[in-house]
């Protein structure tokens, strides 16, 4: 007998030791499975080359942060930095469409925008997100011909159109350029998806993307969850079991009770970048372990009450 506790205990140490190392080593590349990287190939003629590197996501905010840089290439650079002629960016930034001028002959700095995301951050852990990057750059063509100046309701404008809440109205002088666009994103605790998109003829490039809590972020979420409520029940259930007893009330369900009224909020702030109470996950798990614990310190209270008062 004593022989057979001995290998099973063996046994389970074995399995926990495999378990262990197998969460590790799928681990180690954790970052690739959540990343998302797109590359155009590079064309012939003169392009504007833009990367952006995803910097931050913040869905409490529903807000997504690039740092975008600029590369030149061809009759459009003095150097890789530096245009040769006057250029204009066009993004669909959260706070509306935006216009940057580069004018020429002055170097070109990376910068940082903030673009819309649109999910549900309740929902978490299984939330989900969407957002969309529309760029337009144009330059003033080297010749511009002479026209006659219009007036009232003969003067022409340029047409409005609207991509992803990229509002285009791009003036009769100016003309849109290629563009060969890069998307870098690795964001700890999300996963992003996405691809690239373009309307051709229009110079528009961009990116769609949508983003996730990363599988891990899930699991231990899940597993956080389980343990609440298998907390809750297992009190539950001393409780009941006390209070089967005749005779003098056993204290220990009420005084684990007690401490896992405090101790159920920092289990579920444990979660990873678990938004404020009231998401899905509470409703799952948090909320129903807090009212069973609740309920069940209540009870051995007043229970110990009456039979106190009956002595």
């Amino acid at each position: 007998m004593a022989n057979h506790t001995k290998r099973w205990q063996i046994g389970l140490l074995g399995l926990v030791i495999v378990f262990y190392a197998a969460v590790l080593l799928r681990n180690l590349h954790e970052s690739e499975r959540r990343s998302l990287q797109l590359n155009e190939i590079p064309i012939a003629e003169d392009y504007v080359g833009i990367a952006l590197r995803i910097v931050a996501v913040n869905p409490a905010t529903s807000e997504m942060t690039a740092r975008i840089s600029f590369r030149l290439t061809g009759n459009l650079a003095k150097d890789p930095a530096t245009p040769s002629v006057d250029l204009k960016l066009l993004l669909n930034e959260i706070r509306g469409p935006q216009e940057i001028d580069f004018p020429r002959g002055r170097r070109i700095n990376p910068i940082e925008a903030v673009f819309s995301l649109d999910g549900n951050v309740n929902q978490y852990p299984f939330d989900r997100y969407s957002s969309s990057i529309w760029m337009m750059v144009t330059k003033k063509p080297s010749v511009v011909r002479p026209s006659r100046p219009q007036t009232g309701k003969h003067k022409k404008t340029a047409p409005l159109e609207t991509v992803g809440g990229l509002v285009l109205a791009v003036p009769q002088e100016s003309e849109p350029l290629p563009i060969v666009s890069s998307m870098d994103a690795s964001i700890p605790g999300l996963k992003v998806e996405g691809q690239s998109v373009e309307r051709g003829g229009e110079g528009i490039e961009g990116f769609k993307m949508t983003v996730r809590r990363a599988d891990n972020v899930i699991v231990v979420s899940i597993l956080i969850m389980v343990l609440m409520m298998t907390l809750a029940m297992s009190v539950l259930m001393m409780s009941l079991q006390a209070l089967a007893r005749d005779g003098k009330l056993d204290l220990l369900p009420l005084s684990l009770c007690v401490t896992l009224l405090f101790g159920l909020p920092a289990l579920r702030n444990a979660q990873p970048d678990v938004p404020a109470l009231g998401a899905f996950g509470d409703y799952l798990s948090f909320l129903w372990a807090e009212q069973i614990v609740a309920v069940s310190a209540v009870i051995l209270i007043w229970t110990w009450l009456l039979r106190q008062r009956r002595m």
